[in-house]
Parts: structure tokens; sequence; C-alpha cells
């Protein structure tokens, strides 16, 4: 079947090839096709390659549905308008980042598969105490509600605020009630992603018959994740629960299938949770709002790209790196340091948002600090990082290292799609520390209680404790 996928791919490039060719020759329209062709390369390669990565594909996915769709809008359809500002002047020099961009992360990811042995994928067949995950679930959404309750009790923010869902303001309203410099408080919503994180391994733990227990949990923890609607808080920890379900699901997978299903329903529970976030007068949830939206403004971070290449560097010098020097700095409390310098990506953003809050990829945040040169060097990196990760996960045989990785994996997709590492790090610091310490080897809630007789018989000189380590 993914050969059949491939085969579309490519199909659909040549035809987009020949209805470019038809259009004026331009420099746009060049960078357009060179973006495509490498973008289609990509999803040949990892639809067909003997081991699936499921990471590179949610990247590619948030490579199309992000950036290259947007950018298409506005080099062929002059689509080119966001938060009442025209991106027309920079969207050939966007174009080429993004073109530049896709290209270094196949190439990264390919070396990385060359220079590294790709093991076969793992998986763990173990059981695990059903009551010590319960009641690290409960912790850590114990410890969120805790966050948020303190922020409005010291910032002055009203609770019933709290779910944009049901406030006239909509989105960021709780925030905006608060005085004082209180955020962080907030960041301690994020815990609450760990009770979704360890759901896949709740299910299929010892004294599994009660369901609705770990359900319970998890429902509780996405309504905690979402009531501010932000979206990325609930996504980063499903995302990573999904790798948790891959590593320990039992019996035969067929990944790319699976990864192309929950790709699906995460664009679509997006759209939902856009609609609803919104102002009271504008909730209209219905089938085609909910399909167009992950599609509009909300999620477009090609054009806010376009904006920043227009002023850096001509209007703005470059960084240098300062954004990402500034990911240790974030980490200081605004409440304990009021000097403390606004993110310098977010800053940049601001001068050509109109106050929108628009976001720009990974690479763009690249670009900013080292012009194409980084947006090379940087997405190779990166490309070599995430097939790393990939190559790490399924050889792991060790459940606190693969819920380890899972968790940094989903932060990492969520960095790209929103190019700032300096507050995205800092919002979910609180859920990598929370998974770091149920992780380490000293924490009994990923100890193995009990391992069931194996179906394979054992390589010679191996014995049944090697197979799977908690």
């Amino acid at each position: 079947m993914s050969r059949w996928i491939a085969g579309f791919c490519v199909a659909v490039f040549f035809g987009f090839a020949i209805a470019v060719e038809q259009m004026p020759t331009s420099a746009g329209n060049f960078w357009l096709t060179s973006l495509w062709a490498a973008w289609i390369c990509a999803v040949v390669w990892v639809l067909t390659r003997p081991s699936f990565s499921p990471l590179f594909a949610a990247f590619m996915a948030a490579m199309l549905l992000f950036v290259i769709l947007p950018a298409t809008e506005a080099q062929i359809f002059n689509q080119t308008t966001i938060a009442g500002s025209d991106e027309r002047a920079g969207v050939v020099r966007a174009l080429e980042i993004t073109a530049l961009a896709q290209c270094g992360m196949l190439a990264g990811a390919i070396t990385a598969r060359t220079l590294w042995r790709v093991p076969s994928f793992n998986q763990l067949s173990l059981r695990l105490s059903s009551s010590r995950l319960d009641r690290a679930a409960r912790r850590s959404i114990f410890a969120a509600i805790l966050g948020i309750v303190a922020f409005s009790a010291l910032g002055g923010a009203s609770l019933r605020s709290f779910f944009t869902y049901t406030t006239s303001g909509g989105y960021g309203t709780f925030i905006r009630e608060a005085t004082g410099n209180l955020i962080f408080l907030m960041a301690a919503q994020c815990i609450a992603g760990l009770a979704v994180v360890l759901l896949p391994l709740r299910l299929g733990s010892a004294g599994s018959n009660r369901l609705s227990t770990p359900l319970f949990w998890a429902t509780l923890a996405a309504f905690v994740l979402l009531g501010g609607g932000q979206r990325a808080r609930l996504f980063v920890p499903v995302f990573a629960a999904g790798l948790v379900w891959l590593k320990c699901s039992k019996g035969s997978r067929h990944p790319r299938r699976i990864a192309a299903v929950g790709m699906i329903v995460m664009v679509v529970l997006s759209g939902f949770v856009g609609v609803a976030r919104g102002s009271a007068d504008s909730r209209d949830v219905t089938l085609k709002t909910v399909l167009t939206q992950p599609f509009g403004s909300g999620n477009n971070l090609f054009l806010p790209l376009a904006g920043m290449a227009s002023v850096v560097p001509g209007q703005f010098p470059y960084l240098d790196g300062t954004s990402y020097l500034q990911t240790a700095v974030y980490l200081v409390p605004r409440a304990l340091w009021s000097g403390k310098p606004q993110d310098a990506v977010v800053s940049l953003t601001r001068t050509f948002d109109n106050g929108a809050g628009l976001a720009i990829p990974e690479f763009g945040e690249m670009y900013v600090n080292f012009g194409l040169p980084g947006v090379i060097v940087g997405s190779l990196l990166l490309g070599v990082l995430i097939e790393l990760l990939s190559i790490r996960f399924a050889r792991s045989m060790s459940i606190r290292e693969s819920v380890f990785i899972a968790v940094c994996s989903a932060v990492l997709l969520d960095i790209f799609t929103r190019g700032a590492v300096a507050p995205i790090l800092t919002t979910f610091d609180p859920l990598l520390v929370a998974t770091a310490l149920v992780c380490r080897r000293r924490s009994p809630v990923l100890a193995v209680t009990h391992t069931p007789a194996l179906s394979e018989p054992l390589a010679p000189g191996k014995s049944r404790c090697s197979v799977v380590r908690p």
C-alpha cells in the first residue's frame, strides 16, 4: 500500500509541475517547484523504506499542512494577506528558505540512516502496576490543577473564565484577566499530559479489567489541558502516547496506516478545537468550519515567515543566536526577574503581525538568527536529530527510555511548528521534568511487575531477562 501512496505522490508532483510550467517563469515558481519536489522525495523515501519512522512522517505532514499548502496559495493564488498585513514582498525569499529547509531535513535524515545502523522495531511485552500508574496520573493532574488555582488566586483571574469554550471572550481571556508576572504557574498545566502519556501503559497493565479508571483520568487531563484553548498542550502528550502505544501494543501493527489515520484524527480535532475556542459570536461549529479551520490563518506558518523575511535583515539585523541563548534565561520566572527580556523571535514577529500572535516554523528561527546558511545547516542537523530519535526509539528495550524519548519527540515536533525554542521549552519543561522523574531508575511507576511468556523462541545465549528491561 505504501508504494501505491508513493506512486500517487509522484503523479501529483508531475501534474503540479506541468501546471506551474504553464505559468510565467519566476523565481517564486522555481522555488515552489523545488519545494514540492523535495517534499515528494521525502514522502516517497519515508513510505517505501523497510523501517518506518513515525516521527519523520509527522514532520512531513506538518510541513505540508502548515507551510507547503499556504505557500502554494500565496505563490499561485496570490493569497498573501494575514492579520491585515500583506506579506507579498517576502514570499519569494520565504519560498527559498522553505525549499532549502525541506532539502536539508531530507538530507539529514538520509545521512543519519546511512551512518547509523537501522534496527528492526522492537516491541515491548510487559506488565506494569496499575495502582502505580493511576497514582502517577492522579498526581500529575492535581499538580496541574494546583498551578491553575494558584494562578487564579494570586493573579486575580476568575476560574470561570479558564474554560475558553464557555466564556464570551474566547481564547486568552483567563490569562488577560490576571495581574502580575505569574504566567510560569500556567506552565504547570502541562504536567497533566503525563496522565495521557501513561494511558497506553495503563490499559495494558496488570489488573486492567476496570478501564473506567484510566479513561477517567485521561479525560480529566484532556479537559485541563484544553481548558485554556491551547491545542499543543494536549496534542504533544497525545502524540507521545501514540508512540508509546506503538512500542508496547500487542500483535502485529501497520505503522504507516496507523500514522495516516492518527494524523487525520489530529487534523479534525485541531479544527474542532480551533473553532470552539473562538469568541461566543464566532463559535459556528459545523462540518465545514471544522474541516476548513486547520487550513486557515491560525495554522499558516508560511505568511508569517514571509513577513519575517521581509524585515530581516532589511530592517532588523540577524539575531546571531540570541533566541537560542535565551533558552536558559526563560527558565527564570519573570516574577523573580522583572527585567527579563522578551523572546527575540516573538518581538520580531510583533513588528508585522498587528498583535495577532502569529508563529513561524523552526527553520524560520534558524533564518532570523544565521540567514540562509543557518537554514541549511540547522535543517540538516534537525533531520539527523529526528532520525536519531527514531532509531533510538525503535532499538530501545527499556520502557523508561522509550517513554522519555516519546515525550521528547513530541516536544520537538511542536518546536518545529512554533519556531521559538525558548518559550516552547519553557512551556513544556514541567512535562519533561515530570516524565524524567517517572522514568528515572529508582521510580517504581514503570517497574515491571510481570512479563508474560514470549511467543517466539529466544536466540541462543539470550535469557528472558534480557528481552525487556524496565
